[in-house]
């Protein structure tokens, strides 16, 4: 009995071993055939939704055609798919992006490079603009019912190294000396018309390739790969639905474009993985898999509804668009009865009046006729169009919300009969759960883009960079890293709360139902609960003290030592250093920081109790002194045990560093400032 060939021996033969640009383009046109279909579906959608809805998709030609017009009939167009999909995207991006990076361990390290990983993204994503990225691909997402956001590594973005730094590169500058550029992440929208994968693959993130098609005008390829000449315009219209334009109604102009296809294949039991760009039949650009994962592709997808065992899916785009058609038919047909019945005829019977040019519009004209000839002049109405036909737009439009999911209350219309505060937001709340599957997967699909790039980071940055982040207290923060500094810190997540719509109206009720009821008791709590916008600002008008004392916490988890003013309200400050010390931050700090901050509140307590027992005293004496007001309350700390502890408090032996922290009127103050160089200073 023959043997037959162990596993590990045939699975080097293949479809995927010899990548050449026959095999690219071959794989590129079996991926295509592959989805036509839903191509051809997104490529209507989109048109609809741009108000461009007397389309079709001619699969003679391979391309969107015009509907016939006839010259006498009207075609009215009434689109209410676009503006309810900018409602639904809308909401999904009311608010920007954010990222946790949750640390692999509980030590130190680990929670430090977590910190680092959150700064850097933050910083990404101001610096590269993803919020623009974003609302390209929820829009490419809700089109076409999948799109996916590609993660790459630009070799020439970025700084220039110094010359001692520099490594042979493609780019070369004007004097004929090579040029490093650091590098940089770089992301870009893929749409359904861009993308091909082996036919019957289930998930395309885990699969063993992709190829992507793009048409460019020839002299920007040639400019892109340095070509010697330009290339062929070869586009199809089945590649690119953007390969005609239409200058006016009737005319079409044919733009030529070339296609580039790249393909990126992974790595995959033992065979290596390589990115390949082509145009016509030549390799312009290649290279190994330049990743540090494997185990997937360079993409991250978002769909709206999955579809089973299949890789894209589904949009109620899809089965708005017919009956979107059927609406523009329904107001065509009103329109045209209104044009040909809609107006009100003059019956004049002949020879009953002599001139019927001198009857005018004018109100209250006096008409003389003839009775012998019959009946005066008069207007006969326009016909009753049945109820059912005039009520039939209605009703189609109806239909096309319920499909889409937006009523009256998405577009800020409160229903009849109802006039609560809560029930228009648990209505609003409703409303909005069929987005939330739509939020989910794409907070999901941003959370795996951040992911890559943080391991792209973590693989590519050798020179230290810096991250500057600005916190809620408007105060920047510089923060230097490399790439070695991310590791164990590169899985990110987008917290689902953070893109779920929200009703600001409904979670300013419940946070005033809340401040009602005393649960939350300060304004800056209130701002939090109800999410108002410039929460920092608000803060600074209804209770600056409180501001005043967030702002301390920040500048001492930085290393910015803070003195206690006589215009502190110290039981105030003393309850927002405690919270701030028994916070998560706090516990990331270095010991020496969280010793400055523990000093600033000894600095408080020793201060507040010194003023106690000025009080007592002066009560001792008279207890009309002790009922003027002071500079600051004079409240004891918690815990503390009266007059003794206040007078055990200002006795002599306050640490130095404490002690150049109080006013110059406390009895512990120094008369001469302490330094204070050994304690860590924030960068500039």
């Amino acid at each position: 009995m023959a043997l037959r060939t162990p596993r590990r021996q045939r699975r080097g033969a293949g479809f995927l071993d010899e990548i050449t640009p026959h095999k690219v383009r071959e794989l590129w046109e079996k991926g295509m055939n592959a989805t036509r279909a839903e191509r051809e579906t997104a490529a209507v959608n989109a048109m609809f939704l741009r108000n461009r809805q007397w389309v079709y998709w001619d699969r003679s030609s391979g391309r969107l055609e015009e509907v016939p017009r006839h010259p006498e009939r009207l075609r009215a167009t009434v689109n209410k798919m676009g503006p309810d999909s900018r409602r639904i995207i809308s909401k999904l991006l009311r608010r920007p992006l954010m990222f946790d990076v949750p640390p692999d361990s509980a030590d130190d390290a680990a929670s430090q490079a977590s910190r680092i990983a959150e700064a850097v993204l933050v910083e990404t994503h101001r610096e590269q603009d993803w919020e623009n990225f974003r609302h390209d691909h929820a829009n490419v997402v809700w089109q076409g019912g999948w799109g996916a956001v590609c993660v790459e590594w630009d070799s020439e973005a970025g700084a220039v190294l110094p010359q001692q730094q520099q490594e042979p590169s493609p780019l070369e500058a004007g004097d004929g000396s090579q040029v490093t550029h650091v590098g940089d992440v770089k992301l870009s929208v893929i749409s359904l018309h861009e993308i091909a994968v082996e036919p019957g693959t289930h998930d395309v993130e885990k699969a063993l390739y992709w190829v992507r098609g793009q048409a460019f005008p020839p002299s920007e390829v040639q400019a892109m790969y340095d070509l010697e000449s330009e290339p062929q315009g070869d586009a199809r219209a089945v590649d690119s639905i953007h390969r005609y334009r239409e200058d006016d109604r009737s005319n079409k102009q044919y733009v030529p474009l070339t296609m580039v296809y790249t393909y990126h294949g992974r790595p995959y039991r033992g065979r290596p993985g390589q990115v390949m760009t082509v145009v016509g039949d030549n390799v312009v650009e290649q290279s190994g898999w330049p990743f540090p994962f494997e185990d997937r592709l360079n993409l991250s997808a978002a769909i709206v509804e999955p579809i089973h065992n299949t890789w894209y899916g589904h949009t109620p785009v899809t089965d708005a668009v017919p009956v979107q058609a059927l609406l523009n038919a329904a107001w065509s047909s009103v329109g045209e009865h209104m044009k040909l019945a809609g107006n009100a005829r003059l019956w004049v019977p002949e020879g009953a009046v002599d001139d019927l040019e001198s009857i005018t519009d004018e109100p209250g004209e006096a008409v003389g006729y003839n009775p012998i000839n019959g009946r005066k002049p008069e207007y006969e109405s326009p016909p009753t169009m049945p109820d059912w036909w005039s009520r039939h737009p209605s009703n189609v439009g109806d239909a096309l919300d319920d499909i889409l999911s937006v009523h009256d209350v998405s577009r800020g219309d409160a229903p009849g009969g109802v006039e609560s505060g809560i029930a228009l937001s648990i209505l609003s709340e409703n409303d909005d759960t069929p987005v939330g599957a739509l939020a989910k997967s794409l907070a999901e699909c941003w959370g795996r883009v951040a992911t890559m790039v943080l391991e792209l980071y973590g693989s590519r940055v050798m020179d230290s960079r810096s991250t500057r982040v600005v916190l809620p207290t408007n105060v920047p923060e510089n923060r230097q890293w490399v790439g070695k500094d991310l590791a164990g810190a590169t899985t990110a997540v987008v917290p689902l709360d953070a893109v779920m719509p929200r009703s600001r109206a409904g979670q300013a009720a419940y946070a005033m139902q809340l401040f009602d009821r005393g649960i939350i008791t300060t304004p800056g709590e209130l701002a939090k609960v109800a999410d108002l916008p410039d929460q920092d600002d608000l803060l600074e008008g209804i209770d600056p003290d409180t501001a005043r004392a967030q702002r301390e916490n920040y500048q001492l988890s930085v290393g910015i030592p803070r003195t206690v003013d006589v215009i502190d309200d110290n039981a105030n400050h003393i309850h927002h250093h405690r919270n701030f010390i028994r916070s998560a931050r706090y516990e990331q700090l270095d010991p020496q920081l969280q010793t400055l901050c523990r000093q600033h509140l000894a600095a408080h307590e020793i201060y507040a109790a010194e003023l106690a027992a000025r009080q007592l005293k002066a009560a001792q004496v008279s207890p009309a002194a002790a009922a003027l007001p002071t500079e600051a309350p004079p409240v004891l700390p918690t815990g503390s045990l009266g007059e003794a502890a206040a007078l055990a408090a200002t006795a002599p032996g306050v640490p130095s560093e404490i002690a150049a922290m109080l006013p110059p009127d406390s009895m512990a103050a120094p008369t001469e400032p302490t330094p204070t160089s050994e304690v860590p200073h924030a960068p500039e």
